[in-house]
C-alpha cells in the first residue's frame, strides 16, 4: 500500500510540475507577444523605428529565456520562432510595409503554437 501511495504522490507532483510550467510558457510568450503587438501597431502606423524598438525588446526577452526554453520547448520550434523573430526585423529595417504583415503573421503563429503545444487536453493525454 505504501508503494500505491509514493507512485500517487508522484503523479501528482508530476501534475503540479506541468502546472507550473504552462503558467511559466503562458507568462513569457504573452510578454513577448504584448511586445510584437506594439511593434506591428506601430509599423502599421508607418513608425518603423519604434517598430524595430519594441521587436528588439521581444526578441531581448526571447534570449534571455534561453535557460528556460532550451529545456523545455522542442528545438525546431525554437529555430523556427528566432528564424521568423529574425526575419521580421530585417524586414522593419528596410521599411518593406509590402512584406511586413505576413512576417508579423508568421512570428504570431510560432508563438501561440509553442503555447498552444504545451497546453494539457484530453486528446493530448490519451
Amino acid at each position: 500500500m505504501k508503494r500505491e501511495w509514493i507512485a500517487g504522490a508522484l503523479l501528482l507532483l508530476l501534475f503540479l510540475a506541468a502546472l507550473v510550467n504552462i503558467a511559466c510558457l503562458d507568462r513569457l510568450i504573452g510578454g513577448i507577444e504584448a511586445e510584437v503587438g506594439r511593434a506591428q501597431a506601430l509599423a502599421e502606423s508607418g513608425d518603423f523605428d519604434a517598430a524595430e524598438e519594441a521587436l528588439d525588446t521581444a526578441i531581448e526577452t526571447w534570449i534571455a529565456a534561453n535557460s528556460y526554453t532550451h529545456i523545455f520547448i522542442r528545438h525546431p520550434e525554437i529555430d523556427s520562432t528566432s528564424d521568423a523573430f529574425y526575419e521580421l526585423k530585417e524586414l522593419l529595417a528596410e521599411e518593406n510595409a509590402e512584406g511586413f504583415p505576413s512576417a508579423f503573421h508568421k512570428l504570431n503563429y510560432h508563438l501561440h503554437s509553442i503555447d498552444e503545444m504545451e497546453h494539457i487536453r484530453l486528446g493530448s493525454v490519451l
